[in-house]
C-alpha cells in the first residue's frame, strides 16, 4: 500500500537543527575517511562537537544567526531531563552551513531539504475549499480524489471497501458542487404572450 497522504499547512516550511546538520557533516568526514583507508575519527578528519559548530554558525550567518535559535529538551540520564540550545534551519541558511564545510555537504543538504518539502502534500481526500478554487482546480481535485481512493482502496476484496464506499459517497458530491458551480443556469422567464414581437 502507498504512503498515506497527510494535511499539513502550506505556510509551514521544513527545517533541519543543528544536531541533524552535525550528524550531517560527521557522516560525511567519516566516509571521506573511509574512502581513504583512514580510521574516524582521526587527525585529518576529526569528529565535529555539537558546542563547535553552534560557534561557528553566527560568523557564518551574522546576526540574524539569533532568529533560529530554539530549545532542545533531552534525556540527560537516571530520568531526567536537560534543555540545551540549538538552531532550526530553514533551507537558505542550511545550505550555507553546510557550505562553509564543502560543497559535497551543502549538496547533500540541499537534497535533504529539497526532499522534505516535497513530502508535504496535500490530502487528496479533504475536498473543504473547493469553491475557492478555479475550475480546472476543482475538477483535477476531484479527479486525483477518485484516482487516489480507487488505487488506495478500491481492490476486489479488500477490507478497505468500506472505506472506499464512503470516500466515493463524498467525492460524489464534490463532483456535484462541481457540475454545480461550472453550469449555467437560466432562470425561468416564464410564458410570452403569442403575438407580435415587439
Amino acid at each position: 500500500m502507498k504512503n498515506v497522504l497527510s494535511v499539513l499547512s502550506t505556510t509551514e516550511a521544513p527545517t533541519m537543527s543543528s544536531l541533524e546538520m552535525v550528524d550531517y557533516i560527521n557522516a560525511d568526514r567519516e566516509s571521506k575517511a573511509e574512502t581513504e583507508g583512514l580510521k574516524f575519527p582521526c587527525k585529518k578528519y576529526t569528529r565535529l562537537q555539537h558546542k563547535h559548530f553552534l560557534a561557528k554558525v553566527p560568523k557564518v550567518l551574522g546576526h540574524t544567526s539569533a532568529k533560529f535559535l530554539a530549545d532542545d529538551t533531552y534525556a540527560a540520564g537516571n530520568g531526567a531531563t536537560g534543555v540545551r540550545l540549538i538552531y532550526n534551519f530553514p533551507k537558505r541558511e542550511a545550505c550555507l552551513m553546510a557550505m562553509s564545510y564543502s560543497y559535497e555537504l551543502q549538496a547533500q543538504v540541499f537534497d535533504h531539504m529539497t526532499e522534505l518539502e516535497g513530502s508535504k502534500e496535500i490530502n487528496l481526500l479533504d475536498l473543504s475549499g473547493l469553491a475557492e478554487m478555479a475550475v480546472s482546480q476543482m475538477q483535477n481535485r476531484v479527479a486525483a480524489a477518485e484516482r487516489f481512493s480507487f488505487e488506495e482502496h478500491g481492490q476486489t476484496g479488500s477490507a478497505l471497501m468500506t472505506r472506499r464506499k464512503k470516500e466515493k459517497k463524498a467525492i460524489k458530491k464534490a463532483e456535484q458542487i462541481v457540475c454545480d458551480l461550472i453550469q449555467f443556469r437560466l432562470s425561468d422567464l416564464g410564458d410570452f404572450p403569442e403575438g407580435e414581437p415587439a
